[in-house]
């Protein structure tokens, strides 16, 4: 039986922050000669290291013993941050988008293993032209797990049973300038990893994280900064939305991955130049649950259909926006989750018009599905 780490874990913890300083000379030395380079065009490429210590939340005593660990990680980031006038137009400050490669050891080897995940980002950030400046990131990407349920040799680990998941992260970043090229960071993290009830089990893993870290950017930064009397006159617009969706759903009783497939409507109310309220409904056919009424026979077989009312709010980033809405079922027989539900979604908009993105749809912290989807904004 896997026990929390004494002595072991402090080594193992130190010899981390040896690899990560080793990481960090190792930049300054590999960036140095590009000191005399010519200055590159906007926007600023930047790379950059952070090691992180957290703890996992147990959020149902199914994982109790699970969560009886402290996670160290090792973070690679690739960013741009652009600072050109259009951009900070659009949003009000100078944004970064990126890409973050993360190395997790959950400090339980027999129960949680390690994982490797891959997520982008976009990151708003307050005061870039000052020395000290603030940041807010949301990022969505995968996490590739190596110890996931077994029934048999591992039937422990309820927070994930598959290889491949995926993995949210919302962090607050206090960032200071050593020099025009060279950044120090501190951060609070909070990161979710779930396969979106792709495969049962799936009670997820939650664990934030504090992390400190190191950056240098190829060239010198300058952000100008602006005042209120700088903005350009921008038109609310309020829009109505039609979506499309498909998700894939995991059944425990058969091990097999279904097909959920449903539409949205919704109504946007624009009440900034980055931020809209939303409000709609939301039809489901969910043949997971449709299957299960077959195994069943107290279950109706319209249990399959799904009906609810949502609200929520859509963050607009450039081409990218990020959504979080809210879902109140008006119909659902043979109700067997919550009345409430939460979907968190990410989107890329190809013009004025179309968009495609992501979403996760969970029950306080149980994912139910994940999905792709289509949409239209007239």
């Amino acid at each position: 039986m896997w026990r929390r780490p004494g002595i072991g874990f402090n080594i193992k913890f130190f010899t981390w922050i040896k690899y990560f300083l080793v990481g960090c000379f190792s930049l300054i030395g590999l960036t140095i000669s590009a000191q005399n380079e010519k200055e590159r065009e906007k926007p600023y490429f930047i790379l950059g290291s952070r090691l992180h210590y957290g703890f996992i939340i147990a959020h149902t005593k199914s994982i109790k013993e699970a969560a009886e660990s402290n996670p160290i990680g090792i973070q690679v980031d690739l960013n741009w941050h652009f600072a050109s006038d259009k951009a900070y137009n659009y949003c009000n400050c100078y944004p970064r988008l990126g890409l973050s490669l993360y190395y997790w050891d959950f400090m339980n080897d027999e129960i949680l293993g390690q994982g490797f995940n891959i997520q982008g980002f976009a990151e708003p950030f307050i005061g870039a032209y000052h020395r000290l400046s603030f940041s807010f990131r949301p990022a969505f990407g995968l996490s590739f797990l190596n110890n996931p349920y077994h029934p048999e040799k591992n039937p422990e680990n309820l927070c994930y049973s598959t290889r491949v998941s995926f993995v949210l992260l919302v962090n607050a970043t206090m960032y200071f300038k050593i020099t025009r090229q060279f950044l120090v960071n501190m951060s609070m993290n909070y990161n979710h990893v779930s396969n979106g009830g792709i495969k049962i089990p799936n009670k997820g893993l939650n664990y934030p994280s504090f992390s400190f870290g190191l950056e240098y950017a190829f060239s010198p930064l300058n952000f100008r900064k602006h005042s209120i009397k700088d903005q350009p006159e921008y038109n609310k617009k309020n829009r109505a939305i039609l979506i499309t969706i498909l998700g894939f759903k995991g059944l425990q009783e058969t091990d097999k991955t279904y097909l959920v497939k449903g539409i949205i409507g919704q109504y946007g109310w624009q009440i900034g130049r980055q931020s809209i309220i939303t409000g709609g409904m939301e039809f489901v056919q969910d043949d997971a649950t449709k299957e299960k009424s077959t195994i069943y026979p107290n279950l109706s077989s319209n249990s399959q259909y799904e009906a609810s009312l949502t609200v929520g709010y859509k963050r607009l980033l450039g081409k990218f926006s990020l959504t979080f809405d809210l879902g109140g079922y008006v119909y659902y027989p043979d109700r067997m989750v919550d009345l409430i539900y939460q979907r968190y979604g990410a989107a890329f908009h190809i013009n004025d018009h179309f968009f495609t993105g992501i979403s996760i749809k969970a029950h306080r912290h149980v994912a139910d599905f994940f999905d792709v989807r289509v949409g239209y904004i007239f």
